[in-house]
C-alpha cells in the first residue's frame, strides 16, 4: 500500500514537471492561410543539443527594457471608418479583435493625432479661426486666438473619444499617446495648418510669441482627453518635426526650437496644469539622431524628456542602442511604422509579413519599449486622407466597394503586431536571446510578471528551418516553415 502511494506521488511529480516544461506554438504563414494558428504542443528535454540544427538560447537572467506595448494610431479617417461607415455590431466585433486581451490581440498602445494629419476626412484643429475643409484654411491676418477663448474638442467628442473609450473598456491597460501634426494655423508663420505652402515652399514654423499659447493648447487637449474619460499616458512635442509636407498638417520645428518650447514653456505648463505624461522628443526618423541628442542634452528640456520617439522611414534601428547608451535613462520607442503598397516584402521576394516581422524584431533588440504602426484601419482606397498619404495600408482594411454590406479584412499587420501583443502582459520586459549565426532565424524574448516566458520567431528563409530552443539546460526542438512568424510561450 505504502509502495502505491509513493508510486503514485512520483507520477503526479512527474506529471507536473511534464505539464510545467509544455510549450504552446501560434505560428502564421506569409500567404495568411495559417494566422495565429495554435499549432502541436512542444515540450523541453534534456539538453540535447545537435551540431547540425541551430539553437536559440533564451535566458532570462539578462533582463533589458519593460514593454509598453504595440498597437497603430486610431487616425480620424479610421474613427470615421468605423463611426459612419461601419454598422454598430461589426465595429464592436472588430473593436474586441483588436483590443481584447483574451478575445483578439490585445493592443495596448494607441498614438493618437491632435488635429488632422494626412489620414482624415477634413483638416482641423481645436481651435480654427477660418473655415476648414477638404483644404486647409488659412486665418486672415491679425486673427490671433491668444487665450484660446474658441478652444473645442468638439471634433474629437463626436467619434474619436468615444471609441477611445470603447478601446479603453476593452483594455484597460491601454497606453494612449498624444502627438500634434500642426498647431492651429493661426499660431504659425505661414497661417495655415499645411507644413509648407505648396507654391513658395515656405515652411511653417510656430510663431515665438505663441511658443505659450501652444503650450497651453496641449495642456487644454490632455485635459480635455482626460476629463472625457481617456487617461493620457504620453505625449510627443511634434510630429515629423524635420519635414514640412506642402498637403497636409504639419510644421517644422528645429532642435533648438523644440528644446527651448519643451523647456521654457511646454514643461512649465503640464507642471502648472498638475499633469504628468510622458514627454517624448522627435517623433521622427532613424537617421537623425542628432536631433533627440541635442534636446536631451539641453539642461531644462532634457530634465523633462521622458525619452525618444523614433519613426522607421529613413535610417537604421541600431541608432536607438546608441542613444540608449549615450541617454540610459531614458526611454525609446517607435511610435509610427506604417505599411503600404510601396512595400516589396523582405529581400524583395514579396513577403511582407517577414519584412515587418524582422524589423519588430530588431526594434525589440534596440531598446525599444514599444512599436506602433501607423493606422488602425483605412477603406479600400487607402483612405480616406486630405493629402499626404495615399498608399497607406491599415491594421484592418474596411472595404466599402458594397456599402450596405461593408467588409473588415485584418490585414498582415494584424498578425505581426499580434504574435507580441496578444501574449504580453502589462509589465513585461525584454530578456536575452541570440540570434544563431548561418540561420535564417531572427528573434526576440520576453518575460511576463506571471512567470511566462514568450519567444517571436521568424524564419525570413525560403525554406523550412528546423532549430532547437534551449532554455535552463534543456531543449525542445521544432520546425517553422519558410517566411513565417510563430510565438513560442512556456511557464518555467
Amino acid at each position: 500500500m505504502l509502495r502505491s502511494k509513493l508510486l503514485l506521488s512520483v507520477f503526479v511529480l512527474i506529471g507536473v514537471a511534464a505539464q510545467a516544461q509544455k510549450i504552446e506554438v501560434y505560428q502564421t504563414t506569409p500567404d495568411l492561410l495559417e494566422t495565429l494558428s495554435h499549432r502541436a504542443n512542444l515540450h523541453f528535454h534534456g539538453k540535447n543539443s545537435k551540431a547540425e540544427m541551430p539553437v536559440i538560447n533564451v535566458d532570462d537572467s539578462q533582463r533589458f527594457q519593460k514593454i509598453d506595448g504595440f498597437g497603430a494610431s486610431l487616425t480620424d479617417a479610421a474613427a470615421w471608418l468605423f463611426a459612419k461607415k461601419l454598422p454598430p455590431r461589426q465595429t464592436d466585433k472588430t473593436f474586441e479583435q483588436l483590443f481584447s486581451p483574451e478575445k483578439g490581440i490585445g493592443l495596448s498602445f494607441l498614438r493618437q493625432p491632435i488635429g488632422s494629419s494626412d489620414l482624415a476626412v477634413t483638416f482641423y484643429s481645436f481651435d480654427d479661426l477660418c473655415k476648414q475643409s477638404t483644404t486647409a484654411c488659412t486665418t486672415p491676418e491679425g486673427v490671433t486666438d491668444p487665450r484660446l477663448e474658441h478652444f473645442s474638442l468638439a471634433h474629437d467628442e463626436e467619434y474619436i473619444l468615444p471609441l477611445l473609450k470603447k478601446a479603453i473598456a476593452l483594455n484597460p491597460d491601454l497606453h494612449v499617446m498624444l502627438s500634434p501634426w500642426s498647431p492651429p494655423g493661426w499660431m504659425k508663420t505661414t497661417r495655415t495648418m499645411l507644413g509648407s505652402n505648396p507654391e513658395t515652399k515656405e515652411e511653417s514654423h510656430l510663431k515665438p510669441e505663441f511658443y505659450a499659447a501652444f503650450a497651453q493648447y496641449l495642456v487644454k487637449t490632455i485635459e480635455g482627453y482626460q476629463a472625457a474619460g481617456v487617461p493620457v499616458w504620453a505625449i510627443s512635442v511634434q510630429n515629423e518635426p524635420l519635414y514640412a509636407p506642402p498637403t497636409y498638417s504639419g510644421m517644422h520645428m528645429d532642435a533648438e526650437e523644440q528644446a527651448k518650447f519643451l523647456g521654457e514653456d511646454l514643461g512649465p505648463a503640464l507642471k502648472a496644469a498638475q499633469l504628468s505624461p510622458k514627454v517624448m522628443v522627435y517623433d521622427h526618423n532613424w537617421d537623425r539622431p542628432d536631433y533627440p541628442e541635442t534636446v536631451l542634452k539641453d539642461p531644462k528640456a532634457g530634465a523633462l524628456a521622458a525619452g525618444t520617439a523614433w519613426h522607421h522611414y529613413e535610417g537604421n534601428p541600431a541608432v536607438m542602442t546608441k542613444n540608449h547608451e549615450e541617454f540610459p535613462s531614458k526611454g525609446q520607442w517607435v511610435t509610427e511604422s506604417s505599411g503600404g503598397t510601396w512595400q516589396k516584402g523582405l529581400h524583395n521576394n514579396g513577403n511582407i509579413l517577414a519584412e515587418e516581422a524582422a524589423e519588430l524584431i530588431a526594434v525589440m533588440r534596440n531598446w525599444s519599449r514599444g512599436y506602433v504602426l501607423w493606422a488602425l484601419a483605412t477603406d479600400q482606397n487607402h483612405g480616406p486622407h486630405v493629402g499626404g498619404c495615399d498608399t497607406c495600408r491599415g491594421l484592418v482594411t474596411i472595404d466599402l466597394t458594397v456599402p450596405k454590406h461593408p467588409h473588415v479584412k485584418k490585414e498582415l499587420d494584424f498578425y505581426v503586431l499580434g504574435h507580441a501583443s496578444r501574449f504580453l502582459e502589462p509589465g513585461a520586459v525584454r530578456i536575452a536571446s541570440n540570434e544563431p549565426k548561418d540561420s535564417s532565424l531572427k528573434d526576440v524574448a520576453f518575460s511576463n510578471p506571471s512567470g511566462t516566458v514568450v519567444l517571436y520567431v521568424l524564419n525570413e528563409g525560403l525554406k523550412s528551418q528546423w532549430f532547437q530552443i534551449l532554455f535552463h539546460e534543456k531543449t525542445a526542438a521544432t520546425l517553422i516553415p519558410k517566411g513565417s512568424v510563430a510565438t513560442f510561450i512556456w511557464k518555467p
